[in-house]
């Protein structure tokens, strides 16, 4: 028998007016208002490392254009980003496109914040965000149409990506120093997330919650969202989940890191063209030194993938 969740899910699908909505988490790392901002606290270099937060590829542009195209369950779109920034090129007038800044939605006390991990921890915070979403990066990408069911089970579970043999990771978890340990590569893949289990799981450490959202930028002890919510639905929603393995995972999903080789990346992105993968993580790893050749062979990729326009573009 299909559980409650996949009837609920495909009953509000069925519903024009009813849609899983996607979050994404975005900034404009080349501004350089905001580069001042960063300056002003950074403490470190990691702290203004540009892998971070550079955006010369203007993926969330090619995201927004593969969520159009390959996902036809998507409803509103949230991007979430520091005020005043909003992608130049964004249709702000477009009826499904609703940009967040953090002012709207963080507590002061951790205000302003660089680190991914403050800024994904208040997700559930957004306003009218449906109770089932898809959180994305700006360097997730879908490939070909994908179907709901790649993130929820024939039984109707969450598919909870991120196991290299679909194993309970209380392995990588020690829960005495309250550290969140992660796989790396199969991590990187779009999030079905239920608004309760993400509000639910940051309540399970308050101090330590607290202590980590006080972080201006990202430390080595954050707690990780993508990494806390695997812990937290495998361990504590196990009923309502299903984890996927390494091996299942890569049905689907590719998993790139764009480096400085460009005959490698020439062989990936052909690799990328030919397999046409659901959907796709392009990890800038150019340091701080991109090899110009290879941003404009990413970029000639992204419009050739992609040459048509999203509605939610100018």
């Amino acid at each position: 028998m299909r559980s409650i969740l996949i009837v609920q899910i495909k009953q509000n699908l069925s519903n024009s007016n009813q849609t899983i909505d996607i979050v994404y988490t975005w900034v404009n790392g080349d501004d350089p208002v905001y580069i001042k901002k960063c300056q002003k606290f950074a403490e470190n270099l990691d702290d203004v490392n540009p892998e971070r937060f550079r955006d010369v590829y203007d993926m969330i542009k090619y995201s927004l254009r593969s969520i159009e195209q390959f996902v036809p369950w998507s409803g509103n779109i949230y991007i979430l980003t520091q005020k005043p920034q909003v992608p130049d090129w964004l249709n702000t007038d477009h009826p499904r496109i609703k940009v967040v800044h953090h002012e709207d939605i963080f507590d002061e006390a951790y205000l302003p914040t660089y680190s991914s991990s403050v800024i994904e921890s208040y997700l559930d915070k957004i306003p009218e965000l449906s109770e089932h979403f898809l959180y994305m990066n700006d360097d997730f990408l879908f490939g070909k149409e994908t179907p709901l069911e790649a993130f929820i089970s024939k039984e109707g579970k969450i598919n909870v990506f991120g196991t290299l043999f679909g194993e309970n990771p209380s392995w990588r978890i020690y829960e005495a120093k309250n550290d969140i340990v992660g796989l790396g590569l199969v991590e990187h893949c779009p999030l079905l997330v239920k608004k309760e289990h993400w509000n639910a799981m940051y309540k399970l450490w308050p101090e330590r919650t607290h202590e980590k959202r006080l972080h201006r930028f990202r430390q080595d002890d954050d707690f990780m969202a993508y990494k806390l919510y695997k812990y937290y639905m495998l361990k504590y929603q196990r009923q309502t989940c299903r984890p996927v393995n390494v091996f299942e995972l890569k049905k689907w999903q590719i998993f790139h890191k764009i480096t400085n080789n460009f005959s490698r990346q020439q062989k990936a992105f052909d690799r990328m063209v030919r397999v046409r993968p659901n959907f796709y993580c392009l990890n800038d790893d150019q340091k701080d030194n991109p090899n110009q050749k290879v941003v404009e062979l990413v970029q000639e990729f992204l419009k050739n993938y992609y040459p048509d326009k999203s509605s939610f573009e100018k």
